[in-house]
């Protein structure tokens, strides 16, 4: 054998060693990029519905327990589900799942900052001229702040951080809605923005209606399932899973924890159920309410009350059955919209009207925030039948105006807004 063929012969042998150690390509999905998108889309609807739902639906409490069930499950979870989405969108605005050039990094860097500052603005600019304490903008616009330099994080360590925001999260946010120490007294006594009548520093931190500490939980799991394949059968399988645990483990070991606690306390009354919408002890008045203790001299943490709040799961409560509980049915919303828009082709053409509501959903959130000022408000003692119509007319308000809009544009007004307001940060060198 000549040199020559030795040469070929080490050729050959090494691409078929090559051929051998690279794992074949992955079969394509049936609907690909553009059904994982879509199923995010249709997860904001969801979201902004559900959202339209808690502000105009019916306030009041039904006798049958099933009903009253299903009627207040869009309280408390659409907010959550809309901030784990927001979490989301933070890692794939950072780049996605993919290693990014230094550059790119800093440009996506400074694009982010720009938006979480513009959404502050825009949130308190809502507040004040609404005077309504529900806009959740300016705390979007914080959760960004805070979770940014997390972006790079792996799916184990966002886990993690949304774990420990949820269990020792609760808990500050527990203690300092009881106890009001001096630190946040003062903080919201200084703070312009809060003397103003809008959500300031402490509001956005500690005593608003969904304050980051423990509000992060969500947007690190949304996070964290932002880094993973959702392509991938086995992921959402393994992400269905554990969104239904997390979903039992919340609700039902609340009720159950609950219901012990009632038993030995000798009480007898019935454990406030997860899914109550009252929730007597909401974060926007937990520190003023008289229900509760009104000065330290009256605060025990480890009264039968106390430790029946923070074993509740109610809507807002801001515990860690709430909280867990929230993100396991967010997780089952997102795997589920995916799942369907990513394998039919039919389902993502009949829900173009409404994927095309989620794809505006800044747009739509603030109409809706808007249009509350020129429809009745909604008191407990309200006819069933008329909150559900008016919760009707705004979802299919929001369907049409969103199809309509996206059969001429790319972007919804607000989000075409926003593409050009952050566009400096491509100056960035």
């Amino acid at each position: 054998m000549t040199d020559t063929d030795t040469v070929r012969s080490e050729r050959t042998l090494r691409l078929v060693r090559t051929d051998r150690e690279t794992p074949p390509e992955p079969k394509p999905q049936r609907g690909g990029a553009l059904g994982r998108v879509l199923g995010l889309d249709l997860a904001r609807a969801l979201a902004i519905f559900g959202m339209f739902y808690a502000h105009v639906g019916p306030m009041q409490e039904f006798k049958n327990p099933v009903v009253d069930t299903i009627m207040q499950i869009p309280h408390g979870r659409s907010s959550a589900l809309f901030a784990i989405l927001a979490g989301l969108s933070l890692v794939l605005l950072a780049g996605g799942r993919r290693p990014r050039p230094a550059l790119e990094r800093r440009q996506r860097t400074v694009k982010i900052v720009i938006r979480a500052v513009l959404l502050i603005a825009l949130g308190t600019a809502l507040t004040l001229w609404l005077h309504t304490d529900i806009v959740i903008l300016a705390f979007y616009g914080l959760f960004f702040l805070l979770a940014l330099p997390f972006t790079r994080c792996g799916v184990k360590t966002l886990a993690a951080l949304s774990a420990a925001f949820a269990v020792v999260g609760s808990v500050v946010f527990y203690w300092i809605s009881m106890a009001q120490p001096a630190f946040v007294t003062a903080l919201n006594a200084h703070d312009p923005i809060t003397r103003m009548g809008a959500d300031g520093l402490g509001r956005l931190l500690f005593t608003g209606l969904y304050p980051a500490v423990p509000w992060l939980a969500y947007i690190f799991a949304g996070m964290a399932i932002a880094k993973l394949d959702l392509s991938a059968k086995r992921v959402r399988i393994g992400m269905a899973s554990v969104g239904a645990a997390l979903a039992l483990a919340g609700y039902g070991l609340s009720s159950a924890l609950q219901k012990v606690l009632s038993a030995g306390s000798g009480t007898g009354g019935a454990a406030t159920s997860g899914s109550s919408g009252s929730s007597g002890a909401a974060s926007s008045s937990m520190g003023s309410s008289g229900t509760w203790s009104d000065s330290m001299s009256g605060f025990d943490p480890w009264s039968s009350d106390m430790l029946q709040f923070l074993l509740s799961a109610s809507p807002h409560s801001g515990t860690a059955f709430e909280l867990l509980g929230n993100i396991g049915i967010a997780m089952l919303v997102i795997v589920g919209s995916v799942a369907l828009l990513d394998r039919s082709a039919l389902a993502r053409k009949l829900l173009t009207p409404i994927t095309a509501a989620g794809a505006m959903s800044l747009t739509l959130y603030v109409a809706h925030l808007w249009a509350l000022n020129h429809v009745p408000s909604n008191s407990e003692g309200g006819a069933v039948s008329a909150a559900l119509a008016v919760w009707g007319w705004f979802c299919l308000g929001g369907i049409v105006l969103a199809f309509a809009w996206s059969r001429f544009f790319k972007r919804g007004p607000l989000e075409n807004a926003m593409q050009w307001a952050t566009s400096p940060a491509r100056l960035v060198r």
